[in-house]
């Protein structure tokens, strides 16, 4: 079964069809996709807008994804307003600093990032999560990755400080992936 990955994220793409690799769907990138407005106010809202949008417009099997960084000190925020959290076109550069400037006088630092991954075929709707705790760190750390990987820090290293294979290995988007590809393993059994 072919499956249509509703974002034009490679990074992400190439995460999610590494997990899907051995399995019997295939996940397929379109350069061209039509961008949805993410204005629901939860991450799983986001994830099931996107799939929804994308399959009436493609006809196609679509998986989709919305993830947030929440930061305990700041009451879970930035969540589902994460790649906006310094404004609606922030760059990650710009999130980081306003990320740190509001943290800058606090002593907790715990935080985790969370994926929902979503499927939508028309008829059946399943969904998934996977999270990773960490802290956010006082400075940026590393070269890696992209988002707010450069200061987050889990066990000892900044995700921008792992390789892309060291982070694909713990990150929440491949628990929620891995989770999703049984899922649709199951649901598909012949």
């Amino acid at each position: 079964m072919k499956i249509l990955f509703a974002s034009k994220n490679k990074n992400k793409f190439k995460e999610i069809k590494e997990i899907f690799k051995d399995s019997k769907f295939e996940i397929i990138f379109d350069d061209d996709l039509e961008d949805v407005v993410e204005d629901k106010d939860t991450i799983l809202g986001n994830a099931q807008k996107k799939s929804e949008e994308i399959f009436l417009k493609h006809n196609i099997p679509v998986l989709s994804d919305d993830s947030g960084l929440f930061v305990e000190a700041l009451g879970n925020l930035p969540g589902v307003s994460t790649a906006r959290y310094a404004g609606e076109n922030a760059s990650d550069q710009e999130n980081i600093e306003k990320m740190l400037k509001n943290l800058s006088d606090e002593e907790n630092r715990k935080a985790f990032f969370k994926t929902v991954i979503y499927f939508f075929d028309g008829e059946i709707r399943l969904d998934t999560e996977g999270t990773l705790n960490g802290q956010i760190t006082t400075t940026p750390r590393g070269n890696n990755g992209f988002g707010y990987d450069p200061i987050f820090e889990i066990g000892g290293s900044t995700l921008a400080e792992l390789s892309f294979e060291e982070k694909t290995d713990i990150s929440h988007r491949k628990i929620a992936a891995k989770k999703m590809c049984d899922l649709l393993t199951d649901t598909f059994a012949e």
